[in-house]
């Protein structure tokens, strides 16, 4: 639970955007266009509806804005201008609701959602890549995949606001049978649609100009996904959410276990589809044009891609009968980078049989009350047990309480500042665990061991959240980052990308500056015909189209 081996975690099959992707091909959900006016320029109102099955429909309203000269286009919710703005929508949306929506949603903050909302999400183009696409299609040709190589979107996701936020439907609200029952199903529909959306718009505009002009290929409207940009709130969302923080992870350690215990064949399918797996990874490394910062360069994770497969091949060569060779090519990983070992184990979890309820084991509930009969014995156990790693933070090192989190007054954004420039007083939202255990301890070890926690909590109330917490979580094992926030060397882009990569799904995530993490979602999933038709389910690593 280090913060380097949580930012080097990668997608996987229980990553939201990939469940969602296998529910809509395994249930054949059908996505169609229903209106789209849009003049030459990108300006004007388009709605796509997502038939489920006869008891539910969802709808997408979108508002396209033309980019205009002089304002500033912004990723920040603070800002006023985004060059789309859109909802998802429970059922046929409806002039009524499309209207409150169109009123309501550049409002924000002050606005107010309609009846029905699941979410309301907001894009910025990619300038360049968004123009080239347009140009290159006027002139019925396809864009140069050089360029799009490098950026893999034309829009960018800039706030996906759900789960009660400006009035949208609560996720605890929705019905037992509801389809986007699921942690981040709605965002991830609403993300999928946006880029549909976006490789539309581009074809639109491109006819706009010329009656010559060309359509997205196949490969380029499967190679193209959504970009997004995550923040500081993340790091805060890990603090807020141990449960689902521990769901996730206990999740993907359970299955890479039960992978490696597999017996297998040296001929077996499973091993045919790890090195077909492994030959895609390859590649698709060798051929990523992003330039990473803290993460292995994509060359060297290729090159120890490679290694495993030659690797793989050697011990089906020479297993002269079924063993854990599963375990065998994992053990194999231990001296390569953690991108590599990571991705490697992504694609062990791939093995398994699917899982039959996903919602199930993804759906944690977060509440979890405290017993204030517990003893102070039991107490100091869970400390040492659990949380070593906090009570060994020298805080005398100069650097170990350096900064403070908070929200920023003109827009409720995450941020954090160094403590000797906050005011007084100020709402500090740092989960401090090293600081509070280690004050706590010493309190705790003058008490009689019979002592209940609820007493302590009476007679210090400044460590009640503290001692509910730790009560909370113990029958946990994947709950908090072990890593002191304060510190001025903690680097919060580890934690982003965990959320980004392994929770979300997003691809080729990389740092961008030092709080933020930019990524690509549905970067080669399958289209709206191959969702209908039930296929294209198997989108990993996809290759970029040639030019």
């Amino acid at each position: 639970m280090t913060p380097d081996a949580l930012g080097a975690l990668q997608p996987t099959r229980f990553s939201a955007s990939r469940t969602l992707v296998n529910k809509m091909v395994q249930e054949r959900w059908v996505i169609s266009r229903a209106e789209f006016n849009i003049d030459a320029s990108g300006q004007g109102n388009a709605r796509y509806h997502v038939a489920v099955n006869d008891d539910w429909s969802f709808e997408f309203v979108v508002f396209s804005n033309a980019p205009k000269e002089g304002v500033e286009r912004t990723d920040r919710i603070i800002g006023s201008h985004w060059d789309m703005m859109g909802a998802l929508i429970e059922g046929a949306a409806g002039d009524e609701r499309i209207e409150q929506t169109k009123r309501e949603l550049p409002k924000l903050y002050g606005g107010r959602a309609a009846p029905g909302t699941l979410i309301w999400c907001r894009a910025n183009r990619s300038m360049r890549a968004f123009d080239l696409t347009v140009e290159a299609l006027s002139r019925g040709e396809q864009p140069p995949a050089r360029v799009l190589g490098a950026v893999c979107y034309l829009m960018r996701n800039t706030g996906l606001d759900g789960n009660g936020t400006f009035g949208t439907r609560s996720f605890a609200a929705y019905e037992s049978d509801h389809p986007l029952r699921t942690p981040y199903h709605a965002q991830m529909l609403t993300s999928y649609l946006m880029r549909e959306f976006s490789l539309d718009l581009a074809e639109h505009m491109a006819a706009a100009r010329s009656h010559d002009a060309a359509t997205l290929s196949h490969d380029f409207r499967r190679f193209l996904g959504l970009g997004n940009a995550s923040g500081l709130g993340l790091v805060l969302f890990a603090k807020n959410h141990p449960q689902m923080v521990d769901r996730w992870i206990t999740l993907r350690e359970a299955s890479l276990a039960e992978a490696r215990d597999l017996i297998l064949a040296p001929d077996a399918p499973e091993l045919d589809r790890l090195d077909s797996l492994l030959e895609r990874a390859v590649s698709y490394k060798a051929k990523d044009r992003m330039r990473y910062t803290y993460q292995p360069a994509a060359e060297l994770v290729s090159s120890e891609l490679a290694q495993l497969r030659s690797r793989l091949a050697g011990l089906r060569a020479t297993a002269g009968e079924p063993g854990n060779l599963l375990d065998s090519i994992y053990k194999a990983s231990s001296g390569l980078t953690s991108e590599t070992r990571e991705i490697l184990a992504a694609l062990l979890l791939e093995l398994l049989p699917a899982p039959e309820d996903m919602a199930s084991l993804i759906t944690v509930e977060e509440y979890a009350p405290a017993s204030p009969a517990t003893p102070v014995g039991e107490l100091l156990d869970i400390i040492a047990k659990d949380y070593a790693w906090a009570t060994g933070v020298d805080l005398d090192d100069p650097s170990a309480l350096h900064f403070g989190w908070y929200k920023s007054a003109n827009a409720e954004e995450p941020r954090r500042g160094p403590l000797k420039d906050l005011p007084s007083g100020f709402d500090d939202m740092t989960l401090d665990l090293p600081q509070k255990l280690q004050h706590l301890v010493p309190l705790l070890r003058d008490m009689d061991r019979s002592t209940t926690a609820g007493s302590v909590s009476r007679k210090f109330p400044e460590y009640r959240a503290t001692i509910e917490r730790l009560l909370a979580l113990r029958d946990t094992g994947y709950h908090t980052v072990r890593a002191n926030t304060r510190d001025e060397h903690f680097n919060p882009a580890h934690i982003i990308r965990l959320f980004n990569s392994a929770f979300y799904g997003l691809d080729k995530t990389k740092e961008d500056g030092p709080v933020g993490v930019v990524g690509v979602l549905f970067h080669g999933a399958p289209t709206p015909a191959e969702i209908a038709d039930g296929t294209g389910h198997d989108w990993l690593f996809p290759a970029e189209p040639e030019d």
